[in-house]
């Protein structure tokens, strides 16, 4: 059986959701009531059940239609932002990117203007989610993520692996004092950064304090905000410095106990192997190979340093 249901009754379902009535969905779609009404019930024979009462020639959503609506928002969300976008590019070629947002706002997004000046022809899109996005779904051109190995019939090109330890802004270490040992951190102000594959509790460990117990005085689900509570001086912050490196650079955080960095994850960029070749994805490949050459300091570490290739 075709689970997707007919477009036209999705349509008068979310009309009638969105004005209350029948009448007044009628006169959003252009449509008669009695249209919207045969839509409803098209839809509800598809489902299986009932998604609103009729009474007196009125309808009542039920729990289900209420849930239904909220299930399916998104959907019609994408549509609309997906008709807007083609109808502003036309013609033009699209380069389609997902990353984690941390990585967006802390890495791409302040080197991405070198790229869309050489390339005025070819429009980015940028998504973002909380995590990693794989590219097997095929749902963008290119992905950037910590997946252990590219798959098969997929290319991957290495930004590195990122290194991981305590950061701190400039005032909030004038005011506490750089502390002497590793366990000393226990006593003071800690943010999580819950996205971090490195955790206080191991990067402690392996600085030699036992059994450590954080008590952190924030928690933030991505890297970007655990690191703005940092520049602001909420406390000290433990992340990678591919994310903290502009901060770095501008001397709003810097790093205490660089010598118990610890080693994060690799960052990758992968792309389609057949697709390799097309034009964009080209241009894209060797304009971040370029910008690499002066992040690098060895193969597995990031220099903190804000030169951009222009």
């Amino acid at each position: 059986m075709n689970r997707l249901p007919p477009l036209n009754a999705l349509v008068a379902f979310r009309a009638v959701m969105e004005t209350g009535s029948l009448v007044s969905a009628a006169q959003k779609l252009a449509i008669t009531a009695s249209a919207v009404s045969h839509r409803l019930k098209a839809l509800e024979d598809h489902l299986g059940l009932e998604l609103f009462e009729r009474r007196s020639r009125a309808v009542f959503p039920t729990a289900a239609a209420y849930r239904y609506a909220s299930e399916i928002a998104e959907a019609f969300d994408r549509i609309s932002t997906a008709t807007r976008t083609i109808e502003a590019i036309g013609n033009r070629d699209t380069l389609s990117i997902h990353c984690s947002s941390s990585f967006a706002s802390n890495w791409l997004l302040r080197r991405l203007r070198s790229f869309t000046a050489h390339n005025s022809e070819i429009t980015v899109t940028v998504s973002s989610s909380s995590t990693d996005q794989s590219i097997e779904g095929g749902l963008y051109d290119l992905v950037f993520t910590r997946e252990a190995d590219a798959p098969d019939e997929f290319r991957e090109l290495s930004l590195g692996r990122e290194k991981f330890r305590p950061l701190i802004s400039p005032e909030l270490l004038d005011s506490l004092g750089y502390p002497k040992k590793p366990n000393e951190l226990l006593k003071l102000p800690v943010i999580r950064s819950e996205g971090a594959p490195v955790s206080w509790e191991t990067w402690l460990t392996e600085a030699g304090v036992s059994n450590p117990i954080v008590n952190e005085m924030m928690v933030f689900e991505s890297a970007a905000l655990a690191l703005d509570a940092a520049n602001k001086g909420f406390g000290i912050v433990l992340e990678s410095n591919l994310l903290s490196a502009e901060a770095e650079t501008a001397g709003r955080l810097v790093p205490i106990f660089p010598e118990y960095q610890r080693d994060g994850r690799e960052h990758k960029l992968m792309w389609r192997e057949k697709r390799g070749a097309e034009p964009k994805i080209r241009s894209f490949r060797d304009w971040l190979e370029n910008q690499l050459r002066y992040d690098f300091v060895d193969d597995e570490a990031y220099e903190p340093a804000d030169a951009l290739v222009d």
